[in-house]
């Protein structure tokens, strides 16, 4: 089970309290975040949040200018975090050790802290990333217990300690755009990156039971002088949806992003990836952990002074935190057990059990 507990420094507000930055310690690291907040955002409004993963050398900051999500954010309504990983890298099983970090617990923890403070949405819950970042957003896949309602990955494949070990906990929908000129992350896999996009593909096609040969759709070239064109490649009658942006003559950058720091080689610029992205990613959400739909199974039980709960076949952890993340309860359910909850204040409370995390009100 996990801990919700955090030590957060608001280090500078701009543009309206909207863009923000701070800090939170994760395994004795400091450790840096930007992230945007649409404009009126109500306390009970429970909106998306997307967690943006930069590639190796670049920071959190930088991808946000990069790629200019902000303005998508705003006029789409969800909350986008740009964390930084420690010396510009992320622990994601590289081919070629670039960090020891623990940034699955990181991004765990990133999102019971947006769910916490900012009510966002636990049923969407997204993760993009460019290079390194994409190579992080798959192993979250591959490794994590949270549900992420869809990735999407720029230019990242599956190191192979993670092409071999991966072992999805839930069917999350995959977009994978790729350049076949990419000479940073190579299309067809190698030594110092790992698996090929084909076989990565081939693998989630398998785990979702999808069909082996994707439907391939042309997509616009109105750029003709990038030197490039997309391709979209759909795998179907899966559990979850595969989506593969091929991009003859890409290069290992953002397409639609004419900038010097977002990679290297030809830039298509046929289409503009971060809109592109939301708008696949928005379309998914995970499955509701919901009171009511729970209840009916007796596992949880809320009534007007108790909370109750039915032991599992293996016995787990229940903690419960109130809505500014202090943990009012923990305890080893090994028997059906009342919680009795007459003298808490009333607010919201969140209960980790059952490896779900479900919201309740009391009034």
């Amino acid at each position: 089970m996990r801990s919700v507990l955090f030590l957060v420094f608001i280090a500078f507000l701009s543009a309206g309290n909207a863009q923000q930055m701070a800090t939170m310690t994760h395994n004795g690291a400091v450790r840096v975040f930007h992230y945007y907040i649409p404009s009126n955002l109500q306390p009970n409004e429970s909106v998306p949040l997307m967690i943006a993963l930069h590639g190796l050398t670049q920071t959190g900051s930088g991808l946000m200018d990069i790629t200019q999500f902000n303005a998508i954010a705003e006029s789409e309504r969800f909350i986008v975090c740009y964390p930084s990983g420690l010396q510009n890298a992320w622990n994601a099983n590289m081919n070629v050790s670039v960090s020891t970090a623990d940034d699955k617990g990181f991004i765990e923890k990133l999102v019971d802290y947006f769910e916490l403070t900012y009510n966002s949405n636990p049923t969407r819950r997204y993760l993009c990333g460019m290079s390194n970042g994409g190579f992080m957003s798959h192993k979250m896949v591959c490794e994590s217990s949270y549900c992420f309602a869809a990735i999407a990955s720029v230019a990242g494949v599956m190191s192979d300690t993670t092409y071999n070990n991966c072992n999805p906990q839930h069917a999350t929908p995959i977009l994978q755009i790729h350049g076949t000129a990419d000479a940073i992350v190579p299309y067809n896999g190698g030594g110092a990156t790992g698996a090929s996009v084909g076989d990565m593909l081939t693998k989630y096609q398998q785990f979702y039971g999808a069909n082996l040969t994707p439907v391939i759709t042309a997509m616009p070239n109105s750029n003709l002088t990038d030197l490039s064109y997309p391709e979209l490649h759909t795998y179907l009658n899966g559990t979850a949806a595969i989506r593969h942006v091929k991009i003859y003559g890409g290069g290992h950058q953002w397409p639609g992003i004419n900038t010097l720091l977002g990679g290297a080689g030809t830039i298509n610029m046929d289409f503009y990836s971060p809109q592109f992205i939301w708008d696949f990613l928005s379309a998914y959400s995970c499955a509701s952990a919901s009171i009511s739909s729970i209840s009916e199974e007796s596992i949880i039980r809320i009534e007007e002074y108790f909370i109750k709960l039915k032991s599992l076949a293996e016995p787990r952890f229940c903690r419960i935190y109130n809505y500014s993340g202090k943990e009012i309860f923990n305890q080893h359910v090994a028997s059906n057990i009342e919680i009795e909850t007459t003298y808490w204040e009333p607010g919201i409370y969140f209960i980790d059990y059952n490896d779900q995390r479900m919201k309740f009100f009391k009034v």
